[in-house]
């Protein structure tokens, strides 16, 4: 599960659009492509029980706390692409959430989506207690680190998955405690992977931390530090009270880079700061890096259509630049003519003549904006991802998971031959899922493992389907038919589409290997089918 808290970005609208719009798109039914967004909703700590009402709440007593320009927080948590809450799970994990932050007596909406491959959680709490109304500073600002204790709890509570290199993790006394097996990385911040993300091109921070992180953490004397950051490319400035690292032109916050990086703990480390003296290359521009190995060839032709698109767009840029002078050149022409002809007339006929060519000037300047606002404008190249799945969806969700892709690993869409031949698959491999992993198991994930274990078996994507449609135990329980098979379906997709070739690829089953889990599969059926059947007495 992942946890992300999204910042207000802009202070320009007033707290009740602001959170009216907030309110609104989370509850909103249908995204921006007409697809189904909204897949259950909920409220908290409200007086009034409709929708329009609570928002209504909500905005009047956000209005009331003048000690906070923003005292709504917008929270995100989404689970992975095999797991699918239950209404009861979602109830639960927010009540955890605002418990842990100090948050339960608060207002809160909350909504969960399925528009996206995985499912999340929109939760919109106010941090104005409604009867102090005292704004809460959760965990004294420190509230990112709570919440990743509060997902760990969620996770153990409620039998999902852990994410790979969680920071907190529940020990077997039922306590969170910290994740010593984690490994520290050092990666750009979520700017800087947004870029990534939209270019598929290594971000300048993470090139710094790339190429510099290990020269500047094992530094000596501030000779060192510049030799060796000369060396790979990189330059370290003093700008103000702070440093800037340069990869090329690009300038990066040393303390970016990593918090012990800033100039003041490094002086403390390396003593006053030295400039150093930098090669002519460290000032040149450095090519583009792909930030994966997945998708790279496809990467290197989006480079070709990002140069493209970006020649169009200067030259575009040089023409309007032209219309502009040119129009600025005849304009000034004219009025130095006129100026000259009507000199013998007086001021009073001068001015009169300039306020009619001001008039007569301005008039042409909007035509000729508006002539080059309905002029063919320039291609908008969409971001990497959009664009490989536009040409390639499977390639588009390779780029999705490119994380869960070791080097080296062969992704396909592999093809299994029919081996066996079961009366009750489900039942069979249910039984064998759960002795495999004895630990507490969500129902969604567990079907996940069961129809990923079908799919090696040769079953197809229907009989899988039919499969969990019919036998399902827990999960699509009380649903109504479309919500069985809405369930049915995403996991299908998990097991049968990318996420699903990748954890293949991982494993890269032998035949030897299937035969195997067949075989045990048989076994359990027959000793299911061994077990005595209750005896009934007729009445």
């Amino acid at each position: 599960m992942i946890v992300k808290k999204l910042k207000r970005t802009s202070f320009k609208k007033s707290k009740s659009v602001m959170i009216g719009g907030l309110v609104d798109y989370i509850l909103a039914e249908h995204d921006d492509r007409g697809k189904d967004k909204l897949a259950y909703a909920g409220s908290k700590n409200f007086l009034t029980t409709t929708v329009a009402a609570q928002k209504r709440e909500m905005i009047s007593l956000a209005e009331e706390s003048i000690q906070s320009k923003m005292p709504v927080t917008h929270w995100i948590l989404s689970w992975q692409e095999n797991e699918q809450p239950t209404r009861e799970q979602v109830d639960d994990a927010v009540s955890l959430f605002l418990r842990g932050m100090g948050l339960a007596e608060h207002q809160t909406v909350y909504a969960l989506h399925k528009n996206t491959g995985n499912y999340h959680l929109h939760i919109v709490v106010n941090r104005t207690h409604p009867y102090t109304q005292k704004v809460i500073q959760p965990h004294r600002g420190f509230d990112i680190n709570e919440a990743h204790k509060i997902v760990a709890e969620i996770e153990h509570r409620q039998g999902w998955a852990p994410q790979e290199n969680a920071r907190y993790r529940v020990n077997e006394q039922g306590y969170v405690v910290k994740n010593l097996q984690r490994r520290e990385k050092v990666k750009p911040k979520p700017k800087a992977e947004d870029f990534e993300n939209a270019t598929g091109e290594k971000s300048a921070q993470r090139i710094a931390q790339e190429r510099g992180h290990a020269i500047i953490q094992s530094a000596t004397c501030w000779e060192e530090l510049h030799a060796g950051l000369d060396t790979v490319g990189l330059r370290f400035v003093r700008k103000g009270s702070g440093a800037v690292i340069f990869v090329g032109d690009a300038a990066v916050k040393a303390s970016s880079v990593d918090r012990n990086f800033s100039l003041s703990r490094l002086s403390k480390r390396l003593g006053e700061f030295k400039p150093g003296f930098y090669s002519e290359w460290t000032f040149s521009k450095p090519a583009p890096e792909s930030v994966s190995h997945v998708c790279r060839e496809e990467w290197l032709e989006y480079q070709q259509e990002r140069q493209r698109v970006a020649e169009e767009k200067r030259r575009a840029r040089k023409k309007r630049e032209e219309g502009r002078e040119e129009l600025e050149r005849r304009q000034l022409e004219r009025r130095e003519t006129a100026t000259a002809r009507l000199a013998s007339h007086g001021f009073s006929v001068l001015n009169i003549v300039r306020h009619c060519l001001k008039e007569q000037e301005r008039e042409e300047k909007a035509a000729l904006r508006d002539r080059l606002a309905q002029s063919e404008k320039p291609e908008q190249l969409p971001r990497f991802k959009h664009w490989l799945g536009n040409r390639n969806p499977y390639l588009g969700n390779l780029w999705r998971f490119r994380k869960r892709i070791a080097p080296g690993v062969e992704v396909r869409q592999h093809e299994f031959p029919r081996v066996g031949t079961l009366a009750s698959p489900y039942a069979a491999y249910r039984n064998m899922v759960k002795k495999r992993f004895p630990e507490k198991m969500d129902e969604s994930r567990l079907d996940a493992a069961i129809a990923l274990y079908m799919r090696c078996a040769g079953y197809t994507v229907q009989e899988v389907a039919n499969e969990l449609y019919r036998h399902t135990p827990a999960r699509p329980k009380g649903q109504n038919r479309d919500k069985r098979i809405d369930y049915g379906r995403r996991v299908v997709w998990y097991a049968f589409g990318t996420a699903g070739d990748i954890d293949i690829a991982n494993i890269q089953p032998t035949p030897e290997q299937v035969q195997k889990l067949i075989a045990e599969a048989e076994q359990i059926e027959r000793q299911n089918q061994e077990l005595p059947h209750p005896a009934f007495r007729l009445c």
